[in-house]
């Protein structure tokens, strides 16, 4: 164990880089805008299920639940909903709503990536 000139000790811990902390994306910000656009009159639920990862519960219009996963990185984020969660035609009209939306929040031009398979959605954002 080394010892600095203050007398305080230094373990010899690695210190974590930046891949492996929180990030700095304001993620509940992204998530009001997708309540927002989603017409959601209900408040957000979120969970932290580990340091990189969320889950969110939106609250639709008809009363359903809408639950989105969140996948936190370093300049992006990624959203996932169940493919029951949303019919198809209103995916595809909410994408651009979305997008335009956090465009003029964030004041800056967002890529959003949009992939699906059989189960879910996948939305990935790029600051």
């Amino acid at each position: 164990m080394k010892r600095f000139p203050t007398g305080r000790k230094s373990s010899q811990k690695k210190v974590p880089e930046r891949g492996e902390q929180m990030t700095s994306i304001d993620y509940m910000k992204v998530l009001d805008i997708a309540a927002l656009t989603l017409g959601s009159e209900s408040h957000i639920q979120v969970k932290n299920v580990d340091i990189n990862r969320l889950e969110a519960v939106i609250k639709s219009t008809g009363g359903e639940d809408i639950r989105l996963d969140v996948f936190l990185r370093d300049f992006s984020m990624e959203i996932s909903l169940k493919k029951d969660s949303l019919e198809p035609k209103k995916i595809k009209k909410w994408l651009p709503s979305f997008e335009y939306q956090l465009e003029q929040n964030f004041f800056k031009n967002i890529v959003i990536e949009n992939s699906e398979n059989s189960r879910e959605y996948r939305i990935k954002i790029d600051f």
